[in-house]
């Protein structure tokens, strides 16, 4: 017999058609066997009409997983065994729902500039109080634009927080 496909997340019934012959037939027990590497499940059989048999398996989700299965269905009569049917057995999930995150990077937040803006007339250059040229500053001095007081340049020059309130101040 061919594989039977079968699945775990619903309730399957199998249905079997057995002929037993003999001068006195007992009154015969069906079992259905599962065999996995380190256990076997075992489903009772009814008889649905004369010569069929039915089992019923329940979901077998959470005890089984996915994959190929050796089965045997068991008559036994008074004190004998028969295995008339064995067969493989595939159990798959019916329907199969994945899920995969994904990780984007964060935008970086907005930078905000200012810089001044004056009503003199276009010859005259702003005057900065404190501000100190990019060449003639020191290493450990300059300030650099990651800094936070650091706002931009004008005509060259670097313009802090500290430039700009010391502007603000001259001009009132």
């Amino acid at each position: 017999m061919s594989d039977i496909a079968l699945y775990l997340d619903q309730d399957n019934e199998l249905r079997f058609n057995v002929a037993i012959e003999g001068s006195k037939p007992g009154s015969p027990k069906y079992r259905l066997v599962f065999e996995g590497r380190n256990f076997n499940y075992t489903f009772s059989g009814k008889q649905t009409a004369p010569g069929e048999v039915a089992f019923v398996i329940p979901t077998m989700k959470n005890l089984m997983k996915e994959g190929n299965y050796h089965a045997e269905l068991e008559v036994m009569i008074d004190d004998r065994y028969f295995t008339p049917l064995t067969f493989d057995a595939t159990f798959e999930e019916s329907v199969k729902v994945t899920a995969e995150a994904v990780t984007r990077s964060v935008a970086k937040k907005p930078a905000v500039s200012a810089s001044i803006v004056t009503s003199r007339p276009a010859t005259a250059k702003p005057v900065l109080e404190n501000a100190v040229p990019q060449h003639a500053a020191q290493p450990a001095q300059r300030k650099l634009e990651s800094d936070v007081d650091y706002i931009g340049e004008v005509d060259g020059k670097r313009v802090s927080v500290d430039d700009l309130r010391a502007l603000l101040r001259s001009r009132r």
